[in-house]
């Protein structure tokens, strides 16, 4: 995960929302889920505007986040 993710991460889990790709997933889970640059946007918002990132670049935050957790559950 890059600084900036886990940057994100660790300024999410502090504000209550479980973590990046937690708050991510919460974002994107509704009738018409939000695009990932409105997300991005969003998460600046959810960082006092320390995390400032693309959408394209916060979905690929995601995917490696999505194969650390699968990653950790073979392992478990």
């Amino acid at each position: 995960m890059s600084s900036q993710a886990m940057l994100a991460d660790v300024l999410l889990r502090e504000a209550g929302y479980g973590g990046l790709w937690e708050w991510a997933m919460d974002q994107r889970r509704s009738v018409r889920p939000a695009n990932w640059e409105e997300v991005a946007s969003r998460l600046s918002s959810a960082t006092g505007g320390k995390v400032r990132v693309g959408g394209d670049m916060l979905r690929k935050w995601l995917i490696v986040i999505e194969a650390e957790r699968a990653t950790a559950e073979v392992t478990r």
